[in-house]
């Protein structure tokens, strides 16, 4: 069984798939431009939230407030959600925001609430913040493009007078790798307790291959591309092992073939996904495969290099089940995680050939010798989370 309510300690939410920003990398839209209009823009209601956030989730320690789509910062019930996490389980909370948007009354009521330390032995040792800003007033709208890079630092202050315990988090690119320091220093003098150094591997998926990607305007024209950085320190390891492994066994399908399937959200996170509909997903991975591809979009993916996976997990899963089996509108969290893929038939797959259930994309995200997520990020923490902390 994938999981049981009494083993899930993390949920990882997407309130919302709305958002005010365009970043050229998230799936929400065509490489910076438009927004795609297969999503369905939705969020939770007030009675979602009683729902996901089930009493019955009895070893719940941390929820993750970080959309695949959307930004929570944007959801209309978003602080009633973090308080009702607060109020009704023993949980630490991550929130996870490009932070350009709402006012200082918002940010301080949001930093009220994520405000409390745990004991060293919790999941986290505390509530969490996460300012998703790559770069300096010049930079930061180059990738966090819509977004105003003075009102994120006024989001961010008001945050931190509140007791808000707040993490800086930076992709680094090549137009951003020279602010690293200065940003680190900037985060410091704010009073962020953490900087996280994110070391993006999505340019394996790019179009113009692995040293460039495209950012296109919102009528499909190409205004400039990014650049990974130049600077070793910042490049992920990890971004050229994948087409090595494609040499190795002649194709995408002969790693996938050959993986060792290690589900880290399981195994590691002990975690699951509810999406902006709350439909239940082992992972934000498999839940992203779940939207519909027409049109310049399903070119972007055949650019992309991602149909056929996608379309593999459609086969396997989503064109078999009837549409709502795990959605938590429709049903209780006992029936969804009782349902015969995440009690037994997914875990099976790991283990398959690939025409025999195995899935792509956990064979892509999950298999033993391709690990981009894990190499990802470099935390440093700026000051003990213990001052003036309660």
């Amino acid at each position: 069984m994938y999981h049981r309510m009494h083993t899930i300690e993390e949920l990882h939410i997407e309130i919302t798939n709305k958002c005010n920003a365009a970043c050229p990398m998230c799936d929400r839209n065509f490489c910076g431009g438009a927004t795609r209009p297969e999503l369905n823009l939705t969020e939770w209601t007030l009675d979602d939230i009683a729902t996901v956030f089930d009493p019955g989730l009895t070893s719940l320690r941390n929820v993750l407030f970080c959309g695949t789509h959307g930004d929570p910062m944007v959801a209309k019930y978003s602080l009633e959600a973090v308080e009702y996490v607060k109020s009704k389980t023993k949980a630490t909370v991550e929130f996870y925001s490009n932070a350009s948007g709402r006012g200082k009354d918002w940010w301080q009521s949001l930093g009220k609430l994520l405000s409390s330390k745990k004991k060293d032995d919790h999941y986290r040792q505390s509530d969490l913040g996460i300012f998703s800003i790559d770069g300096l007033g010049d930079t930061n709208a180059i990738y966090r493009r819509n977004t105003n890079f003075d009102k994120i630092l006024d989001s961010a202050t008001a945050f931190i007078a509140a007791g808000g315990i707040a993490r800086w988090d930076f992709i680094v690119f090549e137009h951003n790798q020279h602010q690293v320091e200065e940003a680190r220093a900037l985060a410091k003098k704010l009073g962020f307790k953490q900087f996280r150094v994110r070391k993006t591997a999505r340019f394996n998926y790019s179009p113009l291959g692995p040293d460039e990607w495209p950012v296109y305007s919102r009528e499909g024209e190409l205004e400039y591309t990014l650049n990974p950085p130049t600077d070793e320190v910042y490049l992920n390891k990890e971004v050229n092992k994948f087409e090595e492994l494609i040499r190795q066994y002649g194709s995408p399908d002969g790693y996938f073939e050959a993986a060792k399937i290690n589900c880290l959200y399981r195994n590691k996170f002990k975690r699951i996904y509810v999406n902006a509909e709350a439909r239940v997903f082992p992972c934000c991975y498999l839940a992203n495969d779940i939207i519909p591809r027409s049109g310049t979009f399903l070119n972007r993916d055949q650019q992309l290099k991602v149909p056929a996976i996608r379309q593999d997990t459609v086969s396997k899963v989503f064109s078999v089940f009837e549409e709502q089996f795990n959605s938590l509108r429709a049903h209780s969290w006992q029936e969804i995680l009782s349902h015969k893929w995440l009690a037994g038939e997914l875990e099976k797959s790991w283990v398959a050939s690939l025409a025999n259930g195995k899935l792509k994309r956990c064979a892509r995200t999950c298999g033993d010798a391709y690990s981009p997520i894990m190499s990802q990020s470099h935390d440093e923490k700026l000051s003990s989370v213990d001052q003036g902390v309660k």
